[in-house]
C-alpha cells in the first residue's frame, strides 16, 4: 500500500515538474537560436565594417569616400545577412556614434590620437521571434551587433625601373599603365603617394602627396588621368641602391609615423649602378690612379700634385641636399654614378651625372661626364675596357649603403685594398672581368643593405615590397640575343623581408627563404612581399596584388 502511495506521489511530482522543465528546455532552444542569429549578425557587421574601411580608397573627395564606405558596408551586410534570415524581421543598419552627426549606416571618423588612422563604426539590429519564451510574454527579442574597423593612411613611394632593358623589351608602356592602376587603388586626399624612377640616375617625379592622382596620374573604375608617370622614358643602367635611398628620404621628410609607410619597387634586372664620392675626406686622398689623366680644377693630374684638397676638386656634380635627416647631404666634387655593363653587353663601365643635378635631367636620363672631367678616360661617356683612371671605389655609396656589410652580406665579402690608416676600399685591380665581378658583388650587397636600412630605421621603419619582371631573358637565350638578366629571386626576397616561397606562379620559381642558403629574413622587421611577373602582360596583376597586400596591412 505504501509503495502504491509513493508511486502516486512520484507521478504527481513528475507531472508538476514538467510545468517548469518544458519552459526551461524551450528557453535553451530559444537561447541557442538567438546565439546562431547573433553569430551570423556579428559576422555580417564585422565584414561590413571591413568592407567600408577598404572602400575609403574609392573617391576623389572625403565626402565621396565616406559615401562609398557606407554603400559598401550596406551591400556587404545585406549580402551576408539576407532579409528574413531565420525568420528575423525589422532588420536595420543604424549607427548612432558621437563622432558622427545623427544616425548613419556607417560612421567614419578620425582617431583622436592619430590623425592618420580612420575608424569605421558599424551597428545593426534585428528582431528574432521566440518559440517557448512566448509563455513568459516575450514574443520576440532584439539582437544587435557592433564593429569598429580601422584603416591607416598609406604613405608610399613607388621606385620604378626605367633602365635600357625595360625599353628593349618594350615594357615601358606596361610599367606606366601598371603604376597608374596602383595609384588608382588608394584614397586621394588621405593617402600620400609619390614616385621615383631610376636608371643609372634617379629622378624624383613627386614627393608623397595626397593629390597624387593629379600629379602622378591614375587609372581605376572611376576614371583615368595623365601625370608624371606618363613622362617616364626607359634608358640606361640600374641604380637600385640610390633609388631606394632617395625614395626613403621622401618618406622620412613626410614623417607620418602613425601611417603605414612603405616602398614599392619594380625592376626587370640586376642592380649595376651606384653613386660614389671618390674623395676620402678622412684621409684627404682622391681615389684616382697615379697614371690617370684626369685633371683637377687647377688643370693638374694626381701625379702632378693635383686632387690634394677639397678646393682643388673638379665638380663632377654640384652636390645634392637631402630632404631629411635620414641621409647626409651629397657633397659637390668628384661624385658620380658608376654604371657597370651587364655581362651580356660585354664587361665595362662608365660614369655619369645624376639627374638631381640642376639642369641636367630633361628626359629622366643621366648625362655622361664630359667637360667636367677633362683628361679622364670616360670623356664622352664610354669606359669600355678597364678602369685605369680609378684606383679604388669607396665601400659605401653617398647614402651609406654598404658594399661589404658586417652582417649577412648577400654575396659574401668583396675584395678590398688597404688605404690610409685603417680605411679599406673596394679593389679595382685585375682584368676588366675581375673588376666587374668584384664591383657586381658589391652592388648586390649594397642593394640588399639599402632595403635593410629602410626596414630598420629607428625613427620610421618602413615596409618594402618588390616586383620582379621577367621576359627579357628566357632559359634558351644566349649572349648574342638576350637583352637583360632577370631579377635575382633571393635578393628580392631579402629586400622585401619575405620568408615565403613563390605563392603567385605555378610552378613556383623559388623556395621559402629558410631553405635557400643565401637568403635571410628578420622576424622583428616589417615583412613585405615579393612577386615575380613572368612578362610585361602580368605587370598589372602584380601591381594590384601589391596594392591589395598594402591595403590589408593598413586595416
Amino acid at each position: 500500500m505504501r509503495r502504491q502511495k509513493q508511486r502516486g506521489v512520484t507521478l504527481m511530482i513528475g507531472t508538476m515538474s514538467m510545468i517548469f522543465l518544458i519552459p526551461l528546455i524551450g528557453l535553451g532552444i530559444d537561447v541557442g537560436f538567438l546565439f546562431a542569429v547573433k553569430s551570423k549578425l556579428q559576422a555580417a557587421v564585422d565584414g561590413g565594417a571591413l568592407a567600408a574601411a577598404r572602400a575609403l580608397s574609392i573617391g576623389a573627395t572625403t565626402a565621396s569616400q565616406q559615401a562609398s564606405a557606407q554603400a559598401h558596408a550596406s551591400n556587404w551586410f545585406s549580402a551576408n545577412f539576407p532579409s528574413g534570415y531565420f525568420g528575423t524581421h525589422t532588420t536595420a543598419m543604424a549607427t548612432n556614434n558621437p563622432n558622427c552627426s545623427g544616425t548613419v549606416v556607417a560612421c567614419v571618423y578620425n582617431d583622436p590620437g592619430n590623425a592618420n588612422l580612420q575608424h569605421v563604426a558599424f551597428t545593426a539590429t534585428t528582431q528574432v521571434d521566440t518559440f517557448f519564451m512566448k509563455w513568459f510574454g516575450y514574443n520576440y527579442t532584439v539582437v544587435g551587433a557592433s564593429s569598429d574597423a580601422t584603416r591607416r593612411d598609406v604613405v608610399a613611394m613607388m621606385v620604378l625601373d626605367r633602365s635600357g632593358s625595360m625599353n628593349q623589351s618594350s615594357a615601358c608602356p606596361n610599367l606606366i599603365s601598371a603604376a597608374k592602376i596602383f595609384t588608382g587603388q588608394f584614397a586621394a586626399g588621405r593617402d600620400y603617394i609619390g614616385a621615383v624612377s631610376f636608371s643609372d640616375g634617379t629622378f624624383l617625379h613627386s614627393a608623397p602627396t595626397t593629390n597624387f592622382q593629379t600629379v602622378l596620374g591614375y587609372s581605376n573604375d572611376a576614371g583615368t588621368a595623365s601625370g608624371q608617370l606618363d613622362t617616364i622614358q626607359c634608358n640606361g643602367g640600374t641604380g637600385t641602391p640610390e633609388a631606394i635611398a632617395i625614395a626613403y628620404d621622401q618618406l622620412a621628410k613626410t614623417n607620418l609615423p602613425g601611417a603605414l609607410n612603405m616602398i614599392m619597387f619594380e625592376t626587370d634586372g640586376l642592380p649595376n649602378t651606384m653613386v660614389f664620392n671618390w674623395w676620402d675626406s678622412a684621409n684627404n686622398v682622391a681615389g684616382l690612379a697615379n697614371t690617370s689623366g684626369c685633371k683637377d680644377a687647377n688643370a693638374k693630374t694626381i701625379a702632378g700634385g693635383g686632387f690634394n684638397s677639397i678646393g682643388a676638386l673638379p665638380n663632377w656634380t654640384n652636390g645634392h641636399t637631402m630632404s631629411s635627416t635620414a641621409y647626409n647631404n651629397v657633397p659637390k666634387g668628384i661624385v658620380a654614378s658608376m654604371y657597370s655593363y651587364d655581362p651580356w653587353q660585354g664587361f665595362g663601365f662608365y660614369l655619369a651625372f645624376n639627374p638631381w643635378q640642376a639642369g641636367v635631367n630633361t628626359a629622366n636620363n643621366s648625362i655622361y661626364l664630359g667637360a667636367s672631367s677633362p683628361g679622364c678616360q670616360w670623356q664622352g661617356g664610354s669606359l669600355t675596357t678597364n678602369i685605369t683612371d680609378l684606383a679604388w671605389t669607396p665601400l659605401q655609396d653617398v647614402y651609406g649603403n654598404q658594399m661589404n656589410p658586417a652582417t649577412n652580406p648577400f654575396q659574401g665579402s668583396v675584395t678590398t685594398v688597404n688605404g690610409a690608416g685603417s680605411t679599406k676600399y673596394l679593389s679595382l685591380a685585375g682584368s676588366t672581368q675581375t673588376q666587374w665581378t668584384n664591383y657586381h658583388k658589391g652592388v648586390l650587397n649594397a642593394t640588399d643593405n639599402a632595403a635593410y636600412q629602410v626596414r630598420t630605421n629607428n625613427n620610421l621603419p618602413a615596409y618594402v615590397f618588390g616586383i620582379g619582371l621577367g621576359g627579357n631573358c628566357t632559359p634558351s637565350c644566349t649572349a648574342a640575343n638576350r637583352t637583360g638578366d632577370p631579377p635575382d629571386y633571393i635578393l628580392m626576397q631579402r629586400m622585401a623581408n619575405d620568408p615565403n616561397a613563390d605563392l603567385y606562379n605555378t610552378p613556383p620559381n623559388y623556395s621559402s627563404c629558410s631553405s635557400e642558403p643565401t637568403c635571410v629574413t628578420y622576424g622583428g622587421q616589417p615583412q613585405g612581399t615579393f612577386i615575380f611577373s613572368y612578362n610585361k602582360q602580368q605587370l598589372v596583376q602584380a601591381f594590384l596584388s601589391i596594392s591589395s597586400q598594402v591595403l590589408r596591412l593598413s586595416h
